[in-house]
């Protein structure tokens, strides 16, 4: 899952950068990944608690 959410964060910032006039720099975008990783880990975390029996 780790390959994938690394994916879908790429995915998700450069989507949301098409709308932006100016490209950020490579940390600010090394950050909006991690930070759209991790989002992305804790909310299937989360999703699969939930699913889980005995909770």
């Amino acid at each position: 899952m780790a390959k994938d959410s690394s994916d879908l964060a790429k995915k998700y910032i450069d989507a949301a950068l098409k709308r932006s006039s100016r490209p950020p720099s490579k940390a600010a975008y090394a950050r909006a990944v991690r930070l759209a990783k991790q989002a992305i880990d804790d909310l299937t975390h989360v999703s699969h608690r939930a699913e889980s029996p005995g909770r």
